[in-house]
């Protein structure tokens, strides 16, 4: 397939993902909320979003175990960390993370 027609080709597909301002709006409406419930004290133990302040108020102890998720909104990415701790026979930490462009 030539140049031109596989960029056409994905072009295609990626206007078909584009989502109106309408839903854009909504869904910024909807994290928002879900946000600020994760950061609230009444609403975090039954928020879905749940939030810490952003400060580190305390350093990792070794103690630590499970899935962590950090995301990071910046003014031109939105980046996802994801980390996995264990303590089987020794500690094992594993990252993964993705990167998106902010419009």
């Amino acid at each position: 397939m030539a140049k031109r027609a596989l960029h056409d080709f994905i072009d295609k597909y990626l206007y078909a993902m584009r989502l109106s301002d309408e839903t854009l709006i909504d869904i910024m409406t909807r994290f928002r909320k879900e946000m600020k419930n994760g950061l609230s004290r009444d609403f975090n133990p039954t928020a879905t979003v749940k939030m810490l302040p952003t400060f580190v108020r305390s350093i990792p102890d070794g103690s630590e175990k499970g899935d962590f998720i950090a995301l990071d909104l910046g003014g031109s990415s939105f980046r996802i960390l994801r980390v996995q701790v264990n303590h089987e026979k020794n500690q094992n930490v594993h990252m993964e993370s993705e990167v998106y462009d902010t419009p």
